[in-house]
């Protein structure tokens, strides 16, 4: 071939419509095995990790609000769900992400308190999610490399290791996965040319609801779709045109973005918001956005610091920049999706940090992608240029001389590909080992206190009353035992307090059936209705 082809994917040639597009299948079913099976290379040491106590708090809030409840407050998804009258007596328990309870309920019923289900469960659901990022970044830059690439970097990243580790985020995984399947659910429809039918609409609000109730970084979507359709759509001949726009290709992102105002109606007003509680009160100010995401930033880009904010500014406008130069929705998508995305946790103090950057790092991700597919295709295009001018050499200097080998572009692509990907991975290994996983030895107190309890093989009668006397401080959240002795004894009717977290009248502790001295390694029943304590 005389002219450089470009690296974008090959043209299906009529007639073999059907053995392109299985080939095509079969190419990215390789690359999705090929994701997963490195992710699994770093997640699968954390099969052994435990619960880590606020973990305990999660599922004792879904157990206390129990099924119908939890199922309930998924459908009525605005609403703060009290969950009353259950083990935790006098405490206010409220189910704020109820998505969470579809995951703990089930793995509880079956499995108690049992952690490696739970590991095995949240890595599962992490590895489904590749597929679902790939398929959503494949239709996004329509081309294999871009998306092997982005999945690559999002897939595992050490300073986000705290999302395969670390059980008590599974709403983080739960909300990108759901997220992520919703708008790849929307594009594959829109790229197709197509508008959502109304049973495709309900399904799409149907995932965004699900990722809404999973936890609140969701509430970005409507806004990323709403993007996704005004980089799409052609210019408005005029006012009619702007309407017909409106009503068949802006009305999914704008009947979601009503859901997103009842939800956020709904969630902060009144006492129980979770925006009233200390660790999740915004404070709304310029300095925290940018003071925020420059530590985002800084942690994605393996910084020991937070970047200066100069930095920052300087790295938003390049990628706007090149974005708009270039002319690739894409890109512009992914220039609106790194300043968009982290607004839900951007005013929180103090600076979060790790897992609920999930849905932040795939716009980051996408950028990288396409950043080093740009880069091969200009140093294959330069490779070109240089064997021709070595060919026009050749051919004046000597005639007959041999000329330079080529290299196909498919080829080259795929190769440089790789070779990126494994000077990423080199990088992620070393800092993974950098920083190593402490949260493997995380959960030992836990798992040691749930034994405790059951060594005194302890069944309380129904509708009992048990006084727990801390000897020693077990945790730092002193509600902590509440949930471990709820979920341990797993008996809605019982009544249960913490010495050193209730304070009780003298008419309630001799009205009390049960009392038991607790430290980490000894229980024992100084109080019991019957003779023997295990009775």
């Amino acid at each position: 071939m005389n002219k450089a082809q470009p690296l974008s994917e090959t043209t299906v040639k009529p007639g073999v419509e059907t053995a392109t597009a299985y080939r095509r299948i079969l190419f990215d079913a390789i690359c999705v095995a090929f994701l997963i099976a490195y992710f699994l290379h770093f997640a699968l040491p954390a099969v052994h990790g435990g619960f880590r106590e606020d973990e305990m708090m999660n599922m004792g809030i879904c157990w206390c609000a129990g099924a119908l409840k939890s199922l309930l407050a998924n459908f009525v998804f605005w609403k703060l769900f009290l969950c009353s009258g259950c083990a935790l007596y006098d405490l206010p328990l409220y189910l704020y992400r109820p998505g969470g309870s579809l995951y703990y309920l089930p793995l509880y019923h079956f499995f108690d308190l049992d952690p490696l289900p739970y590991r095995i469960a949240q890595i599962s659901i992490l590895a489904v999610s590749i597929p679902v990022v790939y398929y959503l970044s494949r239709r996004l830059a329509s081309s294999r490399s871009i998306a092997f690439l982005a999945v690559f970097a999002l897939c595992y990243h050490p300073r986000l290791a705290s999302l395969v580790f670390v059980g008590a985020f599974i709403y983080d995984v739960l909300c990108g996965f759901f997220y992520f399947a919703a708008l790849a659910y929307y594009i594959d429809i829109r790229e197709k040319e197509a508008s959502l039918r109304p049973l495709q609409l309900l399904a799409f609000l149907v995932l965004y609801v699900c990722a809404l109730n999973c936890k609140e970084m969701a509430v970005t979507l409507p806004v990323i779709v709403l993007i996704y359709e005004f980089l799409k759509c052609p210019r408005w001949v005029n006012l009619k045109g702007f309407y017909r726009w409106c009503s068949s290709f802006a009305a999914p992102p704008l009947i979601a973005g009503l859901l997103t105002a009842i939800y956020i109606y709904g969630k902060t007003h009144g006492g129980a918001s979770l925006a009233t509680l200390g660790p999740y009160k915004p404070v709304y100010s310029w300095g925290n956005f940018i003071a925020s995401n420059a530590t985002f930033v800084g942690e994605l880009f393996f910084a020991q610091h937070a970047i200066t904010p100069a930095a920052l500014f300087a790295l938003w406008a390049v990628v706007f920049i090149y974005a708009f130069m270039r002319r690739d929705r894409t890109l512009q998508l992914m220039a609106f999706w790194i300043v968009i995305v982290p607004v839900p946790i951007a005013f929180i103090l103090p600076i979060r940090s790790g897992a609920p950057l999930y849905l932040l790092l795939f716009g980051w991700a996408m950028v990288f992608a396409k950043v080093a597919f740009d880069l091969i295709t200009l140093i294959y295009k330069s490779s070109i240029f240089v064997r021709h001018r070595v060919r026009k050499t050749t051919a004046t200097g000597a005639v007959g001389g041999d000329s330079p080998s080529k290299v196909s572009p498919r080829v080259f692509r795929i190769s440089a590909t790789l070779l990126v990907a494994t000077a990423l991975a080199i990088v992620t290994q070393v800092e993974n080992r950098r920083l190593g996983v402490p949260w493997l030895k995380m959960g030992t107190k836990t798992f040691q206190v749930i034994h405790t309890f059951r060594s005194i093989g302890l069944r309380p009668r129904h509708g009992s009353r048990i006084l727990i006397l801390l000897k020693e401080n077990l945790f730092q959240n002193k509600w902590n035992v509440f949930f471990m002795a709820s979920l341990v004894w797993n008996d809605h009717s019982v009544r249960i307090w913490v010495e050193s977290a209730d304070e009780l009248t003298p008419k309630q502790q001799a009205n009390v059936d049960y009392v038991i001295s607790l430290t980490e390694f000894q229980a024992t029943v100084i109080r019991s209705p019957g003779v023997h304590p295990s009775e």
